[in-house]
């Protein structure tokens, strides 16, 4: 299993198509980490290039793993020397969900780390080499926070604030011996030194039971009013799943101007996600 990224070119004769002009000439890429791997962010910097992120490698099991790629699909190799690298939290099992652009082009990757058997909210942040950038968390361009000492906890989504303030949302579990594996959103907001930020809700940490079973906050925007979306799947008691939304306030309180209790639910029918 490898990275996989693909391209569709406007230019061609039906809109749509893959483009002729990424990759090897049919609009793919793929990139080898060391089996399994898995792309599950994309963003695109200013000057083209793409940056991916996701797992792959890892003895333990997979880590962290991130790959730019020039506008051809070619690997750009002012990345780390070979335009992949991979990122171990603990020797464990580590994931990297989402990926966000900071305005100074540093790469800032979100999503769980086991520590232990702990599974933590986790970020890595990247200079524009694909180095770990020193000036973040404990000089070693990485940092986990645990919302929970027992239950697994993991970031799946990330955003950057105008003031440089990182939130990652995701989900904390309630109770991981129940069988449905009961869980709420979660965001947490840090500090552009990956230090949590104290302003925000409890600790710089936040998590919303938006439905009575198992929520997770899959997506995050900031609003220009830096009220924060979080966007997810919900289960409904009915055992049906709904689209979640919670908004908040800048400091982490659910914000009751909307859906009347900073939280709102929407059916389409049958399983939503």
């Amino acid at each position: 299993v490898a990275f996989l990224v693909a391209i569709a070119s406007p230019l061609v004769a039906v809109p749509g198509d893959l483009d002729p002009a990424f990759g090897g000439g049919d609009g793919r890429v793929t990139t080898d980490f060391g089996d399994p791997d898995r792309a599950h962010g994309v963003t695109v910097q200013a000057d083209g290039k793409i940056v991916v992120a996701g797992s792959g490698g890892g003895a333990g099991g997979p880590n962290f793993a991130v790959s730019r790629y020039n506008t051809d699909g070619s690997l750009d190799p002012t990345f780390d020397g070979d335009g992949k690298v991979t990122t171990d939290f603990a020797s464990n099992h580590d994931r990297g969900f989402a990926v966000a652009l900071q305005g100074d082009g540093k790469i800032v990757v979100a999503g769980e780390a086991f520590i232990s058997s702990d599974g933590e909210f986790a970020l890595a942040r990247y200079n524009t080499d694909g180095s770990l950038d020193a000036t973040f968390g404990e000089g070693d361009g990485k940092v986990t926070t645990n919302l929970d000492p027992v239950e697994n906890d993991a970031a799946l989504a990330v955003a950057i604030q105008a003031d440089g303030k990182i939130v990652a949302a995701g989900y904390v579990r309630r109770n991981l011996f129940d069988p449905g594996y009961p869980a709420d959103f979660a965001v947490a907001r840090f500090n552009a030194d990956g230090s949590p930020d104290v302003d925000f809700g409890v600790g710089g940490t936040v998590t919303t039971d938006v439905e009575s079973d198992s929520d997770e906050a899959s997506g995050v925007a900031i609003q220009a009013d830096g009220r924060i979306v979080a966007a997810g799947p919900v289960h409904v008691p009915s055992a049906t799943v709904d689209f979640g939304l919670a908004r908040y306030t800048s400091n982490g309180s659910l914000d009751t101007t909307f859906g009347g209790d900073g939280k709102v639910t929407t059916d389409f029918g049958n399983s939503d996600s």
